[in-house]
């Protein structure tokens, strides 16, 4: 069937799903009546026409009421406007902002620097990362920069290229750039850490 080889071919280009699982949710979805699949169809679309990426943190977010390009962190008066923390894809920023533990700016870096990385400039958004501290520095709110990344050979490897190419603004501005402390362990991906880990690694953080 070239209909079901070329669906689960999509399915395995999600994070973490194989050849095998793409099968699996072919065959299931084959499982279902027809109005699953068209529900499903409807909600894919209703969430693309839906979704919007944020200017300022990259974030993809749901605008319903308007046609804002900030999400509603970005643009809201109760962020606190002195820290920004970066965080490698949305699901992390989720995971944050769920813990409660932390009520500042975000940025979405997109990615991690593997060891080899020959182009670290086009594999996240490093020159977005800069302008957006170009923005928010000269007004004189922000004050520290988070790089909360995954504690693993990847993430510490994309947390040295971060603070090196930062180093030159963080000195002009007098901006703080640290890194996630203890309490959170090695090989922890921030995806899958509890608020009392955050919260751990946040106040020791440096």
């Amino acid at each position: 069937m070239d209909s079901a080889r070329k669906l689960a071919e999509y399915f395995s280009k999600f994070p973490g799903i194989g050849p095998r699982q793409a099968r699996r949710f072919v065959y299931f979805l084959l499982s279902q009546n027809g109005s699953f699949a068209e529900g499903l169809s409807r909600a894919l679309a209703d969430l693309k026409n839906a979704a919007r990426q944020c200017e300022s943190c990259k974030r993809f977010f749901e605008e319903t009421l308007g046609k804002s390009e900030l999400c509603d962190v970005c643009r809201s008066p109760l962020t606190d406007k002195t820290v920004l923390m970066v965080v490698e894809k949305d699901i992390d920023f989720e995971n944050v902002r769920k813990s409660g533990v932390y009520k500042g700016q975000y940025f979405i870096l997109g990615g991690l620097l593997p060891i080899l990385e020959k182009n670290p400039v086009g594999a996240i958004r490093i020159r977005e990362l800069i302008s957006l501290i170009e923005k928010l520095a000269p007004k004189g709110g922000l004050k520290e920069i988070i790089i909360a990344l995954s504690a693993n050979t990847e993430g510490d490897n994309t947390f040295n290229y971060i603070k090196k190419t930062l180093e030159p603004i963080a000195q002009k501005y007098k901006l703080a750039v640290s890194g996630l402390g203890r309490g959170f362990s090695t090989g922890l991906e921030i995806e899958y850490s509890d608020a009392e880990t955050l919260g751990n690694a946040l106040k020791n953080r440096g």
